[in-house]
């Protein structure tokens, strides 16, 4: 299979499709966390090169797996380069500064409004069109994610911190970012590029950038021979499964559903991250949890309803 060999007319989505689109973002839930641990002994733009020379071979595995590695043309070369630095690059680099002030939940706070965003903008610029079922599904969705974020998890001390950091303002305006990223991979997605081309290809260009900024900023790489098993841990999964099997699965998925019955799936990021809390740190949850997650997944119903024909 070639880098263009999909076929432009849209393909209905399988109930594989929504399984790869899960996995994403249960793998997402986990990598605010991952990304705090890896902090305490690297500085971000080390965290960033790190998961980026773990992401390229996983991503590279993929295009492999269904034959699609291979050089990009001119003109797939600087469209990859150039989203490979704004949707990648850029927005990795500044979620990894942000942490370093931001909190953990205020992160996850702030992505529940991703999905409303980017469905407007899919709206204006793809001319993809949302139903009043839609529209009510997400909103639906968005106070099951608030309401599993306030009441989900019992509560052993005050929250230490509120809005208003640096690093919060950072993860808000990384929102927008990822929006952003999200129209125009869309777009390039429907013009019949392959979904493991693109993302490697994206990925690659971000690591050299990741790769120059450390050079430029005089990061210390002694320091990697010091890392614990920890933050090693922590950097492969942010390299091989958020960065790489992650978005490889997400991209799949962009290129058969509409960015705003994707997105939606992200409200359940939230609800993966208090689950990988719970395995790792024994963290309690409340009946609220269960019914957050109601309202969550009867929005991604609603949203994802197939429309009865004309």
């Amino acid at each position: 299979m070639s880098g263009r060999e999909i076929n432009s007319s849209p393909k209905a989505p399988a109930f594989s499709d929504y399984i790869m689109i899960l996995g994403a973002v249960t793998i997402w839930g986990g990598s605010f966390a991952s990304t705090k641990y890896a902090l305490a002994e690297l500085t971000p733009t080390m965290v960033m090169a790190l998961r980026m020379l773990f992401a390229v071979p996983a991503l590279a595995s993929g295009c492999l797996a269904d034959r699609s590695l291979r050089l990009p043309n001119r003109r797939e070369f600087l469209t990859l380069l150039l989203l490979g630095f704004q949707g990648i690059f850029f927005h990795q680099a500044i979620q990894a500064w942000a942490m370093q002030t931001a909190g953990a939940g205020n992160a996850n706070w702030m992505m529940v409004a991703s999905p409303a965003l980017v469905a407007l903008l899919g709206w204006i610029f793809l001319r993809e069109k949302i139903t009043l079922a839609g529209a009510a599904g997400i909103v639906i969705s968005a106070a099951g994610v608030l309401l599993v974020l306030a009441l989900g998890t019992v509560k052993e001390t005050a929250e230490a911190a509120s809005f208003g950091t640096a690093g919060d303002w950072v993860i808000l305006f990384s929102v927008l970012n990822w929006a952003v990223f999200l129209i125009l991979s869309r777009y390039l997605l429907r013009d019949g590029i392959c979904p493991s081309f693109a993302i490697f290809w994206e990925v690659f260009f971000s690591t050299i950038f990741a790769l120059i900024l450390t050079l430029t900023a005089g990061s210390d790489w002694s320091a990697v021979s010091r890392l614990s098993a920890g933050t090693w841990g922590s950097l492969f999964f942010l390299g091989a499964f958020s960065s790489g099997l992650a978005y490889l699965l997400w991209y799949r998925g962009l290129s058969v559903l509409p960015v705003a019955k994707l997105i939606v799936f992200q409200f359940l990021q939230p609800v993966a991250g208090m689950v990988i809390s719970y395995l790792l740190i024994g963290e309690r949850y409340t009946l609220w949890l269960a019914l957050g997650a109601v309202m969550i997944i009867t929005g991604i119903c609603l949203v994802n309803k197939k429309q009865p024909a004309a």
